[in-house]
């Protein structure tokens, strides 16, 4: 899995921020999860399956080194977001006429 796939993935839930990757032996499987503790409950996103746990391990610690990466740039594009609402507000509000010095002091 890339970068690309992994961020579409956990993407597609905005509300959840995913602060953990974990993977669980399934009988003969493995699967790996993104964790959500950041509410009361602990939410959990199914990524992918794993052939081994070797490999299971390996794609954990993949995973955990973008999350931060993904939490990064999410942070960046809703500040972004802010910035422009907050520029739009700006230029929708009506420009007030200059008042010179002497009609201030009336």
């Amino acid at each position: 899995m890339d970068l690309a796939t992994f961020e579409t993935r956990t993407g597609l839930w905005p509300h959840m921020q995913f602060t953990d990757v974990e993977y669980e032996v399934c009988g003969d499987r493995v699967e790996i999860y993104a964790i959500d503790v950041s509410r009361q409950t602990k939410s959990k996103l199914f990524i992918c399956r794993a052939i081994n746990e070797q490999q299971a391990k390996s794609l954990t610690a993949q995973f955990k080194e973008w999350l931060p990466k993904l939490k990064l740039k999410k942070r960046k594009m809703a500040l972004n977001l802010a910035r422009i609402a907050c520029e739009k507000s700006y230029a929708r509000t009506p420009k007030r006429p200059v008042q010179s010095a002497a009609s201030r002091l009336l």
